[in-house]
């Protein structure tokens, strides 16, 4: 309602949905959709110690081919983020061979370059259209639909029928049966854990608003919105909570402030001043503060702090090479679980990794969020990848990304690239393979992380029936 008073997301009433442009560019790679549903299916099988699950199994297929056309060029040139993904694969397996010896982790070192090699080359060889990255959000948007009604039924009766079924097929994820929350079971679906199951969708929240949602009225988006964030909060877990809640609070920022042209200076400069006076009149640190009120209760909050404090301590401990896979320093009251995605690499393999992690999603990040001259499509779709990879990395200090949602972040991180190489439509050139759709248009430049629209003339483009 805020985005709606402001003018900003108005659209001509003849709009239709425009999505999709002619061609080939309009579809999307087989691999892509292999891979996609592949996180959804809870089947794996048994290669001597490795478990391969069906994602899995795709990335082996794909990993050379893959790398191949990364390397011939047609992906873009060879940019900064390519680089660090390469450093961290190379550095985690001179750690692992450091500290376990090379042949016995030879499984290990491997699925590690799959996992985080070859996902990030299939969003950033496969996702290189406007076209192809609204195809992915619309696939994964489409795979919760289908999932919603076993969440529920999840979420009322502890019983997971998804890995019911499957478990009849082959190997399957073991039901997690934790206890319920606010009266309700926390819902695993297809996934290993529940947290799986809120990482996974609750991230989408951003791009469902903006990729899903441009070219629609205000009540269309946010509908996707909610849908897609009930879903995912069935996992009723805070730590991906933080996620949606990160992704809101930018999304109601930028319909407030739309018309304001320099709002994300702003809202950083703002960030910044509420943490300093967070941190000059309170006894705690900013981390202790949002770590007490983004948790469930104060075992939780207490939990991710203790993680920090003696993970940040395994880190300088062991700074070079990191401990591997071996158990790591804690106070006895603590599980071996370390739930804070961005600083397990670091405890594993030292801080180059930590560094590389780092660089490898800030030189992504800013540089799609700094890049001009953006038709009013695209700005809206890097908008909404923006704002989803800024609620993953919000959750990543309060969850641990592994098996699904490693890989799913990989290639979400990479998936954003092409905004970076595009050099593409005019706005309002779009089609869609229904009927004749008439089109908003707009020369206004846009400007900001996502697209300004101002009072004054438009011009209607009538486009014909095309491939989507």
């Amino acid at each position: 309602m805020l985005a709606e008073r402001t003018g900003r997301h108005e659209v001509p009433k003849q709009q239709n949905r425009p999505h999709g442009t002619a061609g080939s560019q309009a579809r999307l790679s087989i691999w892509v959709w292999l891979f996609i549903i592949g996180l959804i299916i809870p089947l794996f099988i048994y290669v001597g110690p490795l478990r391969l699950s069906v994602y899995r199994l795709v990335l082996l297929v794909i990993f050379f081919p893959a790398l191949f056309f990364w390397l011939s060029g047609r992906a873009g040139s060879i940019r900064l983020p390519d680089i660090c993904v390469l450093g961290i694969c190379l550095w985690s397996t001179v750690s692992y061979s450091v500290v376990h010896g090379f042949a016995p982790m030879i499984e290990t070192i491997g699925i590690f370059w799959v996992e985080t090699l070859g996902a990030y080359l299939v969003g950033r060889c496969y996702i290189r259209t406007p076209e192809a990255f609204y195809s992915v959000i619309r696939l994964l948007f489409w795979l919760g639909i289908l999932v919603l009604p076993f969440a529920i039924y999840e979420a009322m009766t502890d019983k997971n029928l998804i890995l019911t079924v499957f478990g009849k097929i082959g190997p399957t994820y073991f039901p997690s049966n934790m206890d319920p929350r606010w009266g309700l079971d926390r819902v695993q679906g297809p996934f290993p854990h529940p947290i799986h199951f809120g990482v996974f969708f609750l991230s989408l929240s951003g791009a469902v608003y903006y990729v899903l949602g441009y070219g629609r009225r205000w009540i269309g988006r946010v509908t996707r919105m909610i849908f897609i964030s009930f879903l995912g909060a069935g996992c009723l877990s805070s730590g991906p909570l933080v996620a949606l809640i990160a992704q809101i609070n930018i999304i109601i920022w930028d319909g407030v402030m739309n018309s304001v042209r320099q709002r994300w200076y702003i809202l950083t400069g703002l960030s910044a001043l509420g943490f300093i006076i967070v941190d000059m009149i309170s006894n705690r640190t900013p981390f202790h503060v949002l770590a007490t009120y983004l948790a469930f209760n104060a075992q939780t909050a207490y939990s991710r702090i203790w993680i920090f404090q003696w993970g940040t301590k395994n880190i300088f401990d062991n700074p070079i090479f990191g401990l591997g896979l071996n158990d790591w320093e804690r106070s006895p009251y603590m599980t071996d679980s370390i739930d804070m995605f961005w600083i397990v690499g670091a405890i594993r393999h030292g801080i180059p990794v930590w560094i590389l992690s780092l660089v490898l999603f800030f030189s992504i990040f800013l540089s799609v969020a700094f890049r001009s001259n953006l038709s009013e499509r695209v700005n809206w779709y890097r908008t909404g990848y923006l704002v989803t990879m800024f609620g993953m990395f919000m959750a990543g200090w309060t969850v641990h990304y592994w098996d699904i949602t490693y890989a799913f972040f990989m290639f979400l991180l990479a998936s954003g690239v092409w905004i970076l190489d595009w050099q593409g439509e005019e706005d309002g050139v779009q089609v869609r393979n229904s009927e004749p759709v008439v089109l908003g248009y707009t020369r206004f430049p846009a400007g900001g992380l996502s697209s300004t629209r101002t009072a004054g003339s438009h011009q209607t483009a009538v486009l014909e029936k095309g491939d989507a």
